[in-house]
């Protein structure tokens, strides 16, 4: 049975170790240098390991590669840093919370020499560091005058209780802030946000996305000019303003990583 390590890592020899950041990936050149390369930048200058990046999007992969840039899988990176020498391998997720495409491609790779990080966002949302998470995010998006909807991506098929225990986190600070999804199939989505939104008696709103990059996903579904949050809700009569930026553009959220990394 794979040994899955989420958190207890005792690194024992720097020159042996490496970290993989691993992200779903852009194909934004200017989004990426914001985010995952800003990251990456940080990571390289706080500590003493090998660092490396690998994608979990093989679409993304693919159209990279189609410019002719190379971006190993995350089993392509770690067999490559295993055939340089490296005896222990940490893997440092972007994405925020344990969905889909986190169980299928990140924690499937955990072994006795590739150790695991838990996405930030965790099933629990009742620790000190959940909070500075919630009050980061709080930083990143200041909405005065306005209730402020914040947008994950949600897992398709599947339900990813991590959206629904961030809002009760949220709705302990009896802060003005709703969560909802992307993905329809998943909670909680439009209907159950404009629902909140109604028994506030909500009139501005700010919506921003609860994701790492932000991309495409910002400028079609959430902002977008048709069927987008932005325009459902607009529709409704709410004033509706947009904050553009994934929460990995803001260095005090990319933070949280590095503390991430310290306490291992």
């Amino acid at each position: 049975m794979t040994k899955f390590n989420c958190e207890v890592i005792k690194i024992t020899n720097s020159k042996d170790t490496a970290i993989i950041l691993v992200s779903f990936g852009t194909a934004d050149e200017k989004i990426s240098e914001r985010t995952i390369d800003a990251l990456a930048t940080e990571i390289s200058a706080e500590f003493n390991f090998e660092l490396r990046q690998a994608y979990t999007s093989n679409f993304i992969i693919k159209k990279l590669a189609g410019r002719g840039i190379k971006i190993l899988t995350v089993d392509e990176q770690i067999k490559k840093l295993r055939a340089e020498g490296y005896r222990e391998i940490i893997l440092l997720p972007t994405h925020l919370t344990p969905g889909e495409e986190f169980d299928n491609k990140i924690k499937i790779c955990a072994a006795d020499d590739v150790k695991v990080l838990t996405p930030l966002f965790s099933l629990n949302c009742d620790t000190d560091f959940d909070k500075k998470i919630f009050d980061t995010v709080m930083n990143c998006f200041p909405h005065e005058g306005r209730e402020l909807v914040l947008i994950g991506h949600g897992s398709p098929h599947r339900h990813n209780s991590v959206y629904e225990n961030f809002q009760r986190l949220i709705d302990l600070s009896r802060a003005d802030v709703h969560v909802g999804v992307i993905e329809e199939s998943d909670t909680p989505n439009f209907n159950h946000v404009v629902e909140r939104l109604k028994n506030r008696h909500a009139e501005k709103i700010l919506i921003a996305p609860l994701l790492f990059n932000g991309g495409v996903h910002v400028t079609e579904d959430i902002a977008g000019d048709e069927n987008s949050w932005k325009s459902r809700l607009a529709a409704l009569g709410y004033d509706v303003a947009v904050c553009v930026d994934g929460l990995g553009s803001f260095k005090n959220f990319r933070q949280l990583y590095i503390e991430k990394l310290k306490g291992i």
